[in-house]
């Protein structure tokens, strides 16, 4: 059975099965399933992903993989790549190729186990791109970027670019309802069954700009014309399972939007992994974030997501989804760092899901730095919601082994809540993590109201309050926690590790087993050493 390169043993295990694609010239290798993904001793076991209309949209399918699934590591240390071949069919474009633009593809035709290599060239493609194909788990439908010598991913702009020729072709556009949303559009064609939709897309290696409302194309019609302010990179209307990985965004309204606008058209299983998302988003707009996903499971992994551009009011992650999962993150805060409110309408199959009143944040570091040029969060994680209560996440955000670093002057702002709960309903269960507070701006635990559980062991710097004047935050300790307190030292923003000695204990405790990887520079996942003892609190391996 061919599938996509692994780099060590140890992913052999651990990584998703993506049958139907192999290196150029490698040979097939079986490997074992993937294992249940439960990483949590109090969560329940691990749940089915929710049921979704079949490929006619008229019956539903059922979807027995686990959630969350296994950490995957990078198939590259270097982020370079080489051509894949697909099961279906295989395109080259790129100089000297089969094709030249990407214009000359047929993205509308494309079918399970279709390959599109897009090669590196010194040149930007400058195409829009309409995507519908409905690839299968055992055999996806991938764009793949092919990096030069230098490992440089090819890179896909927006300004300037002209509508892809078969979806010119066939009016796959509505020239004012998609064509100024996004670069790579992705949604079924106006003649496709209402429920119907994409699935089983990959999207990797490329280097995706442009797509702002600043920015000008060339429309199906051969008309100049600009793109809206919520336009992104990669625009689903709705998807079933798309995976970005290893993949740079920048320079967009949105970086990556994915929608659930109804009951029939709600999106499920979004994995963004492996990439750099940064300098996105409006100036005076707070509409516009790196990341705005809405959908059934949602989970971000090993990503370095930073900034929007100076002047923008986004998030630098906001997610409106079920059983949402950020694990092993660099995530630089913008106005916030995390945003994990309700599915908008309250759309039933986002919902109804068995995790949607659940999500996770594990192994993550997390900046909030207000000496930043995209300033800082003085509320930089919001659970719950933000606007109808009716539908908002009421259960319990899982925060463990997260390194926290706060820097700022109450000259510049006076505090920052590290936890924004809108209602009673809201739990934050806390261990394991390293909170560190450079400077004087007050450091905060809650803001609002909910409740803040300190479970297992935590390090906080001295000088914290649980919250501000008025706020109906409620402070527990669960049985057997430790509060460890001292004077945080200087520590290298970039890496997240201090460059002098912590007071660590000798063991630690923990409600969630130990983390098995953390963040590795620039992007990606690597292991975390096993030092033969309790990992100490925090995001890395520090001793």
């Amino acid at each position: 059975m061919p599938i996509r390169r692994i780099s060590t043993l140890a992913a052999l295990l651990a990584a998703l099965l993506a049958p139907g694609l192999m290196p150029a010239r490698a040979q097939s290798v079986r490997i074992p399933g993937p294992d249940s993904g439960r990483f949590l001793d109090s969560a329940p076991p691990p749940v089915a992903s929710p049921a979704s209309p079949g490929a006619s949209g008229t019956a539903p399918a059922r979807d027995d993989r686990p959630w969350p699934p296994p950490v995957s590591e990078p198939a590259s240390a270097d982020g370079c790549s080489t051509a894949l071949s697909g099961s279906g069919r295989t395109y080259h474009v790129g100089p000297g190729r089969q094709f030249t633009e990407l214009d000359d593809v047929p993205w509308l035709s494309l079918q399970a186990g279709d390959v599109v290599n897009i090669h590196h060239r010194a040149e930007p493609y400058r195409t829009k791109i309409g995507l519908r194909a409905q690839g299968r788990a055992d055999a996806p439908v991938v764009l793949h970027g092919v990096t030069d010598a230098q490992c440089r991913r090819p890179v896909i702009s927006g300004e300037n670019a002209t509508t892809a020729r078969d979806a010119a072709a066939s009016g796959f556009f509505s020239k004012q309802h998609s064509e100024p949303y996004g670069l790579i559009f992705i949604y079924k064609s106006r003649d496709e069954a209402w429920g119907s939709r994409p699935r089983h897309i990959r999207i990797e290696n490329l280097k995706l700009t442009g797509a702002h409302k600043d920015k000008r194309f060339t429309g199906m019609d051969g008309q100049g014309a600009s793109y809206v302010g919520g336009a992104a990179a990669i625009y689903a209307i709705v998807v079933e399972d798309l995976t970005v990985e290893n993949c740079e965004i920048t320079g967009n309204g949105n970086g990556i939007f994915v929608n659930s606008r109804s009951d029939e058209e709600a999106s499920r299983n979004v994995f963004i992994r492996h990439n750099r998302i940064w300098n996105n988003g409006n100036v005076g707009s707070w509409l516009e974030h790196n990341l705005y996903v809405q959908t059934a499971r949602a989970l971000y992994e090993g990503n370095d997501i930073g900034q929007l551009v100076p002047g923008a009011r986004g998030s630098s992650l906001k997610d409106r989804s079920s059983g949402t999962v950020v694990r092993y993150n660099r995530i630089t805060a913008a106005a916030r760092a995390l945003d994990l409110v309700e599915i908008e309408g309250g759309v039933r199959p986002v919902r109804e899901d068995p995790l949607y009143d659940r999500a996770w944040v594990i192994g993550n570091l997390l900046i909030n730095d207000f000496e930043q040029p995209g300033g800082a969060s003085v509320k930089m994680i919001h659970w719950g919601g933000d606007n109808d209560e009716r539908f908002f996440r009421g259960g319990t955000l899982e925060f463990a082994h997260n390194t926290v670093i706060a820097r700022g002057e109450q000259s510049k702002v006076w505090y920052m809540a590290l936890f924004d709960l809108p209602t009673e309903r809201q739990t934050v269960r806390a261990s394991g993590n390293l909170i560190a507070s450079l400077g004087s701006t007050e450091l905060r635990l809650g803001h609002e109201a909910g409740t803040i559980e300190l479970a297992g062991t935590n390090w906080i710097s001295r000088g914290w309050v649980a919250s501000g004047p008025g706020a109906r935050v409620r402070l527990t300790r669960a049985a057997g926690s430790r509060l460890l307190e001292g004077q945080a030292p200087a520590f290298d923003l970039r890496t997240g590790r201090p460059a002098g000695a912590l007071a660590l204990p000798d063991s630690t405790a923990s409600v969630l087993p130990p983390p098995t990887h953390q963040f590795r520079f620039p992007a990606g996942v690597v292991p975390r050493p096993d030092r033969g003892h309790p990992p100490e609190p925090g995001a890395f391996a520090l001793r």
